[in-house]
């Protein structure tokens, strides 16, 4: 977990200097399992997070006289946890270090400072491509590939306002195949045929992961239409009024 997110979660810069020295060693204790701590170690881990310098002697006194923490036996510099208070702060600030949304990516496939911040839901599934590939899921990859290009497709038909050419009589949309045929073809779409006629194989390299039993994607395959992929992104980003 990163500094400046446990700071604000914990409402750091409100805290009571002896109440931040506790939170700041918890942090420490979860990020690298070190449950000891020397004064001149909180001083330093004070500074770490940005704080002014502390009169280490009179944090250590602080902690020991409000039972926050304690001196272990034959170390009296060295200083630990009561065990109670431990609890209380696994119970409290435990939850923090299980992220359900962080998706952990760096452009690895697709350039995140080019297209994302456009959209909330385009900079999840750009980062989710870029994680998978990045960790070797190709097949999740490739599926999500296959998303994002119809997304855009869609947007792009919505901004031009021809959006019907593509919708059933309910207002769903048709499956991807019939937009990729509509898309090719489109004179209002006016999409350049150097880029629409890797249209079938951006929906191909999806369906095969979806679909197929005992097809499984592979980096090449990926990498195969990495480049026609980003043509292809920029060219409908623009179409879709995104950038």
């Amino acid at each position: 977990m990163k500094q400046i997110d446990y700071k604000q979660a914990v409402e750091l810069e409100d805290q009571k200097q002896v109440d931040q020295a506790v939170l700041i060693c918890y942090y420490h204790y979860k990020e690298t399992g070190e449950s000891q701590f020397e004064p001149k170690g909180i001083q330093t881990l004070f500074s770490d997070f940005g704080f002014n310098a502390i009169n280490a002697s009179r944090v250590k006194k602080a902690l020991t006289e409000k039972h926050k923490m304690r001196t272990i036996k034959g170390m009296q510099s060295t200083l630990e946890f009561i065990p109670t208070i431990l609890q209380e702060l696994e119970s409290r600030y435990s939850s923090l270090w299980n992220d359900t949304k962080t998706i952990e990516s760096n452009s690895e496939l697709i350039d995140e400072s080019k297209f994302c911040g456009k959209r909330g839901f385009l900079d999840k599934i750009i980062k989710q491509i870029n994680h998978t590939y990045s960790h070797n899921c190709f097949d999740a990859c490739a599926v999500l590939m296959r998303r994002l290009f119809e997304i855009l497709l869609v947007l792009t038909y919505q901004n031009t306002g021809i959006e019907s050419a593509i919708s059933k009589s309910d207002g769903t949309h048709f499956m991807l195949e019939s937009i990729v045929k509509d898309a090719v073809q489109n004179k209002a779409l006016g999409i350049p045929a150097r880029i629409s006629k890797n249209f079938d194989a951006f929906r191909e390299v999806g369906n095969n992961s979806a679909h197929s039993i005992t097809y499984t994607a592979g980096q090449k395959d990926i990498t195969d239409i990495q480049r026609d992929y980003r043509v292809m992104m920029e060219d409908l980003y623009n179409r879709a009024g995104l950038i």
